[in-house]
């Protein structure tokens, strides 16, 4: 396996993490997922790739990234954004030595992640984004995404302490790729009311989309891999209630073949012997190991008065509003368009 770091920005507070699993020669062009973990905007949680990485990869994803975001005081909306467009550019650009099919890469993302990846898939046509992103034309477009649990109506910090309210229902548009949404009803932190109103936002723009909700189950269990007891006895979700649903539904939009393939009649080198990939001398010989995410904690932002727990779960159908700190309630911001 090959492994790639690519620097996002200059402060290198934000990086792409690419696993390349193919090994040449690439007899069929397989589908590319990149990930953007969770973490309230204030962490990244790098496991969180590891379980929707693999579902993917046993269904022939050959690339799976991580997209490591700014957290904390440097967290900046766009410009995550336009870190997710470049990312997609990247896979795009090295689709052929990856062995990657350009018009199926996938992007993913559970809770703040999530948020990235539908504020991308609303807005990776805006031109002063694609501009920033070194995009000209369909290079930062992803073709479908998945998404968990995610505050997708936010208030995002912007550069000088500036609070905006990204409504992304509102922005759904052609340009919106399909999407596929798993939710637990019971979440206590993002209401599931965030994920229904972005189900009703799509279908009223007539764009693809699937659906996983669980009638039991919290924060983060549809991305997990263990079921969790409540509190009251229930027993919450996990990835593979709905993972399956969600891949037919992938494979039909994005026209992946599903059928078993013939093996080829032919033997590859070992990733890791000489000249293989990560072997000496291959070409991942020497691939840095990735430091680890040092949480941010961010200051309450301007225009916010606190929070009590009574004012949770956020996003409810009254509000759909979700504040960027989950402890403030933003007061004053300017609405995104």
């Amino acid at each position: 396996m090959q492994v790639h770091t690519f620097p996002l920005n200059d402060s290198g507070t934000a990086k792409l993490v690419v696993s390349v699993s193919n090994v040449p020669p690439v007899m069929v062009k397989t589908p590319a997922l990149i990930h953007a973990p969770g973490g309230g905007f204030m962490f990244c949680s790098e496991s969180d790739t590891v379980t929707i990485g693999a579902k993917c990869t046993a269904k022939g994803v050959g690339v799976v990234c991580t997209y490591l975001y700014p957290v904390g005081r440097d967290y900046r909306f766009p410009q995550v954004v336009v870190d997710m467009m470049r990312s997609i550019k990247i896979v795009r650009d090295h689709a052929k030595e990856w062995g990657v099919d350009p018009e199926k890469i996938i992007i993913s993302g559970n809770s703040a992640g999530a948020f990235i990846c539908m504020s991308t898939g609303n807005l990776w046509n805006r031109p002063e984004l694609m501009e920033k992103a070194g995009c000209t034309g369909e290079e930062g477009k992803p073709n479908a995404m998945i998404l968990g649990f995610g505050p997708m109506f936010c208030g995002q910090q912007e550069e000088e302490a500036k609070l905006t309210y990204v409504p992304n229902g509102d922005l759904v548009g052609d340009q919106t790729p399909p999407a596929f949404f798993h939710h637990a009803r019971m979440d206590t932190l993002v209401s599931v009311y965030q994920t229904i109103a972005m189900i009703d936002s799509m279908e009223k723009h007539k764009r693809p989309f699937g659906c996983f909700i669980s009638g039991f189950g919290g924060h983060g269990e549809t991305g997990g891999t263990q079921r969790m007891q409540g509190a009251d006895g229930t027993v919450g979700p996990c990835v593979d209630d709905w993972f399956e649903g969600c891949w037919n539904f992938i494979a039909n939009v994005l026209k992946i073949n599903q059928i078993p393939q013939a093996m080829p009649m032919m033997m590859a080198p070992p990733s890791g012997g000489p000249g293989g990939p990560g072997g000496p001398g291959g070409p991942g010989e020497g691939a840095p190991m990735m430091p680890p995410m040092m949480m941010s904690m961010p200051v309450p932002p301007p225009g916010s008065e606190p929070n009590g727990p009574g004012a949770m779960p956020f996003g409810q159908a009254h509000d759909i509003h979700m504040p960027f700190n989950v402890a403030y309630k933003d007061k004053d911001f300017t609405t995104y368009k």
